[in-house]
């Protein structure tokens, strides 16, 4: 049967979120990805996946390359699924200086459409119903969704990462350096 796929990005029309790191240690932004994430997006571990996960331990400092995903259902018809990519350089002694670019990004998408007559898409009054239901009532859930569960939790995961690394936000370091401090 056939599905309408309506997907936004999370961050339009802004670009993905990227982070750029150089300092001790950058390989524990890996380690506490998933912590971060399930937290985050409250999911189970099922929901949590890695596609890619490249670590080369015979040159110093070691490269690595992570693709991690999260995918989180909000309700019958709405997914929201989070990137996270991580690029870097680790040393093999965590105190030397290495290097990590994290690059954060995601999507919502709602599918209409079923298994059934009823909820083929390409039945008119089933598309009709869907259109009504989406310009009455689901749009506005669908913006609750972009705002609440994707921007504002792809910048908490930011700032999450922002944290773990010891990097301050621009307007924390300007306040900082209006201070004195």
């Amino acid at each position: 049967m056939t599905k309408l796929l309506i997907e936004d990005d999370c961050l339009a029309p802004d670009t993905p979120i990227k982070i750029h790191y150089k300092g001790p240690d950058p390989f524990r932004a890996y380690s506490k990805t998933i912590t971060f994430l399930r937290k985050i997006w409250e999911i189970e571990a099922k929901d949590y996946w890695e596609r890619q996960f490249r670590y080369n331990p015979d040159e110093d400092p070691r490269g690595f390359y992570v693709t991690a995903y999260v995918r989180k259902g909000l309700d019958r018809f709405t997914r929201i699924i989070v990137e996270v990519v991580m690029q870097g350089a680790q040393p093999s002694d965590p105190t030397k200086e290495g290097w990590i670019e994290i690059k954060i990004g995601g999507v919502l998408k709602t599918e209409y459409g079923g298994n059934t007559i009823f909820e083929d898409i390409r039945n008119p009054i089933t598309r009709f119903l869907y259109w009504l239901y989406d310009k009455v009532y689901y749009q506005d859930r669908r913006k609750y969704y972009l705002k609440e569960w994707c921007y504002k939790r792809l910048h908490e995961l930011k700032e999450r990462y922002q944290e773990l690394l010891g990097i301050l936000p621009p307007e924390k370091f300007e306040r900082k350096k209006r201070l004195g401090v």
